[in-house]
């Protein structure tokens, strides 16, 4: 689903009570022939409707409920999945101008849930909604580079041209930003009230909320479950074997393992378990379910807070990262699987660069730069600027996840060792997400991750116009405030720049600023880790921004 927006924040969601779902009623049936799958996830959706889903939970389930225009498979090769074609520069639907252009869609004929058809009309719709700036999106960073839409043969036909402002690397991989939309249930809700848009009944109610894929939207139990089920023959996911998915919200990262053990789920998505539960839970399958590590494009960071001033001297940021040892937690945490990571690209993106600034563990070299920062040792051992400011760093994150508890453990000691004082301050996903990062309330040190795509970029996420406020609705992902203008163009013109080759020398030069910089202090590469029982084939454990292990729901089926 997030294909249109090419940054989704993986945040694991609060510690509540050890819950294990009775396993009766799941394990009475055969796994031959059953028709229903039941999914543990350790996060819950913040909303069902895509101009403002931001959680990792959310993109997952969108991806039953809607039709991608492009698809991420589980090879990371791209498909047409609601649209007949790609725009290629080959075949003359990808048009240049100058730095303007234009891309022919021919959109593939299907219905709403509510029997409604597709249109390009809902294209339009999806678009201009997404441009009015009260309507509280999570980024429009596409959509105002698009100058117009045109629906070549009548808003309730299915040919539409794109006519862009300025060149796009990614325009072919989705018609707009947040695709279509259904005009004809959504409208009513922003004419009433655009700035409360994501709190109207579509996207949050199930009565409410229509989609156009393979599965529509019939239950949602805040704070314990949702269920989709198959909206029959579907004319381009045909009709799925599995009737009915429901994820079932288990924050407890513990539990979420008891249940896989006990029998009461049927898998733990992506969006699950942490790497060394998945390690102890592959020593327990004893042949009854699989747990799959898949390399991915997880990146695992903490943003600084550039409003904070104690944080706005480069010396202290580089003090942190060689205060705290990075190798220790890849090795002590995760066997070295999940090795460390140097700047915002992983390894296996295409715009990745080795030859960046790194900062390794060195307590003393870290000591320097504080003292050359200014800053002397209290009476307490703690650090005091010449203002007799204390060095004290509050650091968030999602509460409820094992390994980033015992991450802020290891960081709080190894920070108190050369004169930092970490006060550990964890909130529930859906305050993390919706309140603290992505209005920039937190006050020091945030950490999560980033789930990209080979096609992520540096654009709304390190350029100065991607920093989110109140003025521009929130939009943008820049959380941590930085403002670069070396770095603005680097990532600017990576974003336009359709040849290949030349848009990866951009972000490669984008990494070497950032790790100069560093607005955000690079922790591990993540890697993918999920499970499901033997039974049911074709799941497989894909976490890119833009594609889960939803992507193909609609051809699992039990053996």
């Amino acid at each position: 689903m997030r294909i249109r927006w090419q940054w989704v924040s993986l945040l694991l969601v609060t510690l509540l009570t050890l819950t294990i779902w009775p396993a009766a009623g799941v394990q009475a049936q055969p796994a031959a022939g059953r028709d229903t799958v039941v999914i543990g996830m350790s996060q819950e959706p913040d909303y069902l409707n895509p101009l403002f889903a931001e959680m990792a939970a959310a993109v997952s389930v969108e991806s039953t409920v809607f039709t991608a225009d492009v698809q991420r498979d589980s090879t990371w090769k791209l498909n047409a999945q609601g649209v007949e074609y790609m725009p290629s520069l080959k075949d003359g639907t990808w048009k240049l101008d100058g730095d303007k252009m234009s891309l022919v869609w021919k959109v593939k004929a299907r219905n709403w849930s509510d029997g409604k058809p597709v249109t390009c009309g809902d294209y339009v719709f999806s678009n201009s909604v997404a441009r009015n700036v009260q309507v509280p999106v999570v980024t429009r960073d596409v959509t105002n580079r698009i100058a117009n839409i045109l629906c070549t043969k009548g808003a309730e036909n299915l040919d539409i041209t794109v006519n862009w402002k300025e060149r796009y690397a990614y325009a072919n991989l989705s018609v707009t930003e947040y695709a279509a939309l259904p005009r004809h249930a959504l409208e009513r809700f922003y004419r009433d009230n655009p700035s409360k848009l994501n709190e109207a009944p579509y996207g949050n109610d199930p009565k409410f909320t229509v989609g156009d894929g393979a599965y529509k939207l019939v239950e949602w139990r805040k704070g314990s479950s949702m269920t989709v089920e198959s909206v029959g023959d579907h004319p381009i996911f045909g009709t799925p074997k599995v009737k009915r998915i429901t994820w079932r919200f288990i924050p407890d990262t513990n539990a979420l393992v008891a249940n896989m053990l006990s029998g009461g789920i049927d898998a733990i998505g992506t969006i699950g378990i942490t790497f060394d539960q998945a390690v102890q839970l592959d020593k327990q399958a004893g042949g009854r379910f699989k747990v799959f590590f898949e390399p991915g494009l997880i990146w695992e960071h903490i943003d600084f807070n550039l409003d904070n001033p104690l944080l706005q001297d480069i010396r202290v940021r580089r003090a942190i990262a060689q205060g705290i040892n990075r190798e220790a937690i890849s090795q002590q945490l995760f066997e070295g699987r999940q090795p460390v990571s140097h700047t915002y690209l992983p390894p296996r993106h295409p715009g990745y660069i080795d030859a960046v600034q790194k900062y390794p563990y060195d307590p003393a070299r870290a000591r320097a730069l504080l003292q050359e920062a200014g800053f002397t040792p209290g009476s307490d051992g703690i650090l005091r600027n010449a203002a007799g400011q204390r060095l004290a760093l509050e650091l968030n994150t999602t509460a409820g996840n094992r390994v980033r508890e015992q991450v802020e453990q290891i960081i709080q000691q190894n920070l108190k060792d050369i004169g930092i004082d970490i006060t550990i301050q964890n909130f529930p996903a859906r305050v993390y997400f919706g309140e603290i990062t992505n209005k920039r309330k937190y006050k020091a040190l945030a950490m999560y991750a980033w789930v990209l795509s080979p096609t992520s970029d540096c654009n709304e996420l390190y350029t100065t116009d991607g920093i989110p406020n109140e003025s521009n609705g929130w939009a943008g992902q820049n959380y941590p405030g930085y403002k670069n203008a070396d770095m603005d163009k680097a990532c600017k013109a990576a974003n336009r720049e359709v040849d290949e080759a030349k848009r990866n020398k951009l972000l490669n030069d984008s990494a070497v600023i950032f790790s100069r910089d560093l607005p955000a202090l690079p922790l591990y590469v993540r890697a993918s880790v999920a499970a499901a029982k033997l039974g049911l084939q074709n799941f497989t454990a894909v976490q890119l921004s833009g594609a889960y292990e939803t992507w193909n729901a609609s051809k699992w089926f039990w053996q």
